[in-house]
């Protein structure tokens, strides 16, 4: 008997409830697919600021990669400006054949939602009425939005906006229980996702404070929601999407994928693949706790080469086997 979908995004068969949040800096597309192989149910992409889309900016570009493997795809818009964004949305799904386009409502830096982009827009009705309604009429793939509850304490308006932008074409809400003004400092709030399940006839997605498999399946629980968004948590805990905790994944596995991650993030930037890794390769360590010296030289080499070597030598004096069998095969080519 065949397994029945988590839920549906439109027409599209979701298959699992946990879902890499979309982060700018961290879901790019060698973590995108490395979390995909692990179990989360479909990707979305770094956010792709279409003012600068529509100028041709090239580092765009590279957010718009994905293997095939990762689909369902969804290629995250950010805009103050509805136009704009619908006729980059046009453009992306012809050029890049995207599965879903999601809204970003939830963004909280203050160079964008200072101009009225990403939690900005919760602030003015009438540009997301906008979006969404040029958006999908623009595309012909479903149009999915991710905000937050709200631009401050007293304008929690998220109710509101959800049932506006199912008004106007959006098959699922992710909800991230903060506002903007209490960005990361304060607990999120799990109630108003619940709520929301309630209010509407399209999936809800929560997000926020999920650090463990118990977080998400409390989540799950509490509110109801179709599916967990996790973000932060998975920089050192990608196998979450495996429902595991960190205690579980063992020293080998580790290795393996931080290998494959660091090759595949070269192979993406040659030029510049190794200073991005290095944040991941802090969040993969911090648990064994490695003299400072040992852990300093680890990120602050530069050379691919030289960093791939000190990983070994780390990596064999924690007990991994450097010449062992693949435990997950990540391999793929990008499109």
């Amino acid at each position: 008997m065949s397994k029945q979908p988590a839920f549906y995004i439109g027409d599209i068969p979701i298959d699992g409830q946990l879902i890499l949040a979309p982060m700018d800096g961290l879901s790019d597309a060698s973590f995108r697919w490395i979390t995909r192989k692990l179990g989360s149910a479909y990707s979305v992409s770094e956010f792709i600021n279409t003012l600068d889309y529509a100028n041709q900016k090239s580092y765009e570009k590279k957010r718009l990669l994905y293997r095939d493997g990762e689909r369902p795809f969804a290629v995250q818009l950010l805009d103050n400006d509805a136009v704009r964004m619908a006729e980059s949305a046009a453009r992306i799904e012809e050029e890049f054949h995207p599965d879903i386009i999601d809204i970003n409502m939830g963004c909280s830096a203050k160079s964008v939602c200072g101009r009225g982009a990403g939690v900005g827009t919760m602030r003015d009705p009438q540009l997301v009425r906008d979006m969404f309604r040029l958006v999908t009429q623009a595309v012909s793939v479903p149009v999915t939005a991710k905000m937050r509850l709200g631009w401050d304490e007293v304008s929690h308006n998220f109710i509101e906006l959800s049932e506006l932008v199912v008004e106007n074409g959006a098959k699922l809400v992710a909800l991230h229980g903060r506002t903007q003004k209490n960005s990361f400092n304060k607990p999120a709030r799990w109630a108003p996702i619940g709520e929301l399940k309630r209010r509407l006839n399209v999936p809800v997605i929560g997000n926020g404070d999920v650090n463990s498999t118990a977080d998400a399946k409390r989540m799950l629980e509490e509110t109801g929601c179709d599916g967990v968004m996790i973000g932060r948590a998975a920089k050192a805990n990608p196998w979450i999407f495996s429902w595991r905790d960190r205690g579980e994944v063992s020293v080998q596995e580790v290795y393996q994928m931080a290998h494959f991650q660091l090759e595949d993030m070269i192979r993406l930037q040659p030029e510049r693949g190794v200073m991005p890794f290095r944040k991941y390769l802090k969040a993969y360590l911090d648990p064994y706790d490695l003299p400072r010296p040992e852990l300093k030289a680890l990120l602050t080499s530069s050379d691919p080469e030289s960093l791939l070597g000190l990983m070994d030598k780390t990596f064999l004096s924690l007990g991994a086997e450097v010449d062992a069998p693949e435990i997950i095969d990540y391999s793929e080519i990008y499109r």
